[in-house]
């Protein structure tokens, strides 16, 4: 490269193409996102712009993602969606304010804090390009570390937050909701919304225990509980249990969500006990009138949402790990039917609330 003097003229060519093509590319993509929700408004003015829904493997965000579609469409509301990953492409080219001037409904779930850092700075994002639209945040979970870090990147989110105006937060259990509305301005409380779904069938044969523990950052058991756990297991049921995972190791488009749901949803149908410390596999077993044995965890929202359905009968929390024999003993041997019949208000309210920042009453 010493005597190659045309190497600068190459190398300032070369960063010239890459410009000329990445405001290309950002032109093409903004026309193609104008263009798909001036079209989705022109079809029903009554509509948001649902964002930070899933295309990932984790049907407990896709099953959120299915529950908030329902309602909308329950309410007459329509939307436009744009999953994580287009985000992701939006953020590249800088573009996350193409939603500006629109209300926009930001998809639920657990990741507001440090445990899913991503997320949160993409929500951060959103936020801070968005100021002249409406901003909702689905029922979330909020989980800052307690740490020096933690506290900077929890006050960094106050400061951004409190400068959006029209920013409405809804928390999904009450650890949350106190922690937030303590430093947030329009704070409420409401269920985790697969909680509004029932999907209960005619009787099944039911076979067996289903085992669905987690293997990421929210992990909190140790190998000897891990251990315990398996033992229990096979004094209850011998060889006759199986593993599952909310996480099925493979992307999922939105156009196929239903159909992997139905399916993971139909696992839990068929096992006599679901032994989870994931937050949606004791929903599943919730709204599929499953047995169901639960493990803390990490993050406050599987305790935090265990309290909207603790008078389910067939749904029971363990402090600890040794007491899954005993409990399943306490539960009644018949079948059991979901009722969320005393969590529907909430869910109306919520409806209620968006038409009213449709109608521009908020």
């Amino acid at each position: 490269m010493g005597n190659d003097i045309l190497y600068p003229l190459r190398r300032l060519h070369g960063m010239i193409h890459e410009w000329w093509l990445y405001h290309k590319t950002r032109r093409n993509i903004k026309k193609q996102y104008i263009r798909e929700i001036q079209e989705q408004f022109r079809k029903n003015p009554k509509s948001v712009i649902l964002v930070f829904t899933p295309e990932h493997d984790n049907l407990g965000d896709h099953a959120i993602a299915f529950a908030e579609t329902q309602m909308l469409e329950k309410a007459g509301i329509g939307y436009y969606e744009i999953t994580g990953k287009r985000l992701e492409n939006l953020e590249k080219y800088d573009l996350l304010g193409i939603m500006n001037g629109y209300p926009v409904l930001v998809q639920g779930g657990g990741y507001l804090g440090t445990l899913w850092y991503r997320s949160e700075k993409t929500l951060r994002g959103i936020i801070e390009n968005n100021q002249g639209s409406v901003i909702t945040l689905l029922p979330n979970t909020m989980y800052y570390e307690d740490s020096e870090w933690g506290r900077k990147e929890f006050q960094k989110s106050i400061d951004l937050y409190n400068q959006h105006d029209q920013l409405y937060i809804y928390a999904r259990e009450k650890t949350s909701f106190n922690a937030m509305r303590n430093v947030y301005k329009n704070v409420k409380l409401i269920p985790d919304v697969v909680l509004s779904l029932n999907m209960c069938t005619d009787q099944v044969k039911r076979n067996g225990c289903l085992i669905c523990l987690r293997n990421d950052c929210e992990k909190t058991r140790s190998e000897e509980e891990e251990a315990c756990v398996i033992e229990q297991i096979k004094k209850l049921f011998s060889s006759n249990y199986r593993f599952t995972d909310m996480c099925v190791g493979h992307s999922i488009p939105v156009a196929q969500r239903e159909k992997e749901l139905e399916f993971k949803l139909d696992e839990f149908r068929h096992a006599e006990l679901v032994i989870t410390d994931r937050l949606h596999g004791m929903i599943f077993a919730a709204i599929t009138g499953t047995p169901c044995i639960v493990i803390n965890s990490k993050s406050p929202k599987v305790w935090g949402c265990y309290q909207w359905i603790k008078d389910l009968e067939y749904i029971r929390f363990a402090d600890h790990v040794e007491d899954i024999q005993m409990i399943y003993h306490e539960v009644p041997q018949k079948a059991f039917v979901y009722d969320n019949s005393k969590l529907a208000h909430y869910y109306d309210e919520l409806m209620k609330d968006l038409k009213n920042i449709l109608e521009g009453k908020n």
